[in-house]
């Protein structure tokens, strides 16, 4: 009985762990139990051009995930970067302004840390404003592997926007999930030699509630929620609904596969869930 009572306290701890600031190997055990899955990495593709990298750093004494990505060495820039948002990674600290080059992946696949040039400026995959807990923490969201050439304009604008709805409004007491991405329908338009992209996305999880203190494996799908936003690199204006879209639809965009071990209806895009 007592030895009963001592694995359910175990169990209690890891889902506990799982829905805070936590950190796992991100490859650990996508085939197997979800329990050690970090929930915002997607399957791991095999392709010759990427490069897969996670970024840890300490908070409170902890080690802990910064992000994971998928670097593509033939855009040389990130397909996605996977990151967790909690109130543990976000605090006082300015920006870093720390341009470097990712210590983890070899300097030629990289932008050189300055600006591209031609008015195309480096935007960040993973904000800046998401890691600013730490000095450590907010310097690894400029490396140049969490940038590509994006256009001032929508930098500034609908981008940030969405970044803001997503630090501001969807954040929650529970962990919201993220993942950032820059898409290539065509490598023609160039600066350089570096492809700019032609749209962007992020496709987002969470519990209902925000509040449950559960993990998102312990929950039914009922209790879960997540959207998709695909915004094309030309795109001006306000932020509004014609830019969601279901996590299924960005799948079939980019041939990722999001959220794998949760379970989670990708098929759903419920405006109304998300404030539209």
């Amino acid at each position: 009985m007592k030895k009963g009572f001592f694995l359910f306290l175990q169990l209690v701890a890891v889902l506990i762990l799982l829905n805070s600031c936590e950190t796992y190997n991100p490859w650990d055990s996508q085939d197997t139990v979800p329990f050690k899955a970090l929930p915002e990495v997607p399957t791991k593709t095999l392709n010759s051009n990427y490069i897969y990298v996670t970024h840890n750093v300490t908070l409170s004494n902890r080690e802990m995930r910064n992000f994971t990505m998928c670097f593509d060495k033939s855009t040389y820039a990130a397909r996605w970067v996977a990151y967790p948002l909690h109130s543990c990674y976000i605090g006082a600290n300015d920006r870093s302004e720390a341009w470097a080059y990712d210590p983890n992946i070899t300097k030629t696949y990289q932008a050189p840390p300055r600006t591209y040039g031609g008015g195309w400026t480096r935007g960040h995959q993973i904000p800046s404003a998401d890691r600013t807990k730490t000095i450590d923490a907010n310097k690894q969201t400029f490396y140049m592997s969490n940038m590509t050439p994006q256009d001032y304009d929508f930098n500034s604008g609908i981008w940030l926007d969405l970044e803001s709805r997503v630090r501001n409004s969807y954040r929650c007491n529970d962990t919201l999930y993220v993942v950032t991405g820059a898409h290539w329908a065509n490598t023609s338009n160039t600066v350089g030699k570096y492809p700019i992209p032609t749209h962007y996305y992020k496709v987002l999880l969470r519990t209902r509630k925000g509040n449950t203190k559960k993990s998102v494996y312990a929950l039914p799908k009922e209790e879960l929620k997540c959207i998709g936003f695909w915004i094309s690199h030309s795109a001006t204006g306000a932020l509004n609904s014609s830019y969601c879209k279901s996590v299924a639809e960005i799948e079939q965009l980019t041939g990722f596969t999001f959220f794998p071990k949760v379970d989670v209806d990708k098929t759903a895009c419920n405006l109304s869930d998300w404030g539209y």
